[in-house]
């Protein structure tokens, strides 16, 4: 019963990531946060993306597992690129990671 609930959201998944690739006509498909530690969404997905000609990438796992890890390494990458914040800017939970 688990199996096949985890394979039928795997299934919707992957199919509606691959239809969003196709219709954007993006090279690369990428997947983070916590539902991409898990294995067997990973492999059919990179499987998916092969056979549709898309670029696979995904964040290793230790990076995936906590919000906090992830925003934590965003602004670090951030850091490095030179971007610097104040305590006295105003606060955009949707602030973009790249120009």
């Amino acid at each position: 019963l688990c199996a096949s609930f985890q394979q039928a959201i795997i299934d919707v998944l992957v199919s509606k990531t691959i239809a969003a690739a196709q219709k954007y006509r993006v090279n690369l498909v990428t997947v983070s946060g916590g539902v991409s530690c898990n294995q067997e969404l990973r492999r059919q997905l990179g499987e998916a993306c092969v056979h549709g000609g898309f670029d696979f990438k995904n964040a290793e796992p230790w990076l995936c597992t906590d919000n906090a890890a992830m925003i934590a390494f965003a602004a670090s990458l951030r850091l490095r690129a030179g971007f610097q914040s104040r305590v006295t800017e105003e606060i955009d939970p949707n602030l973009a990671l790249a120009r």
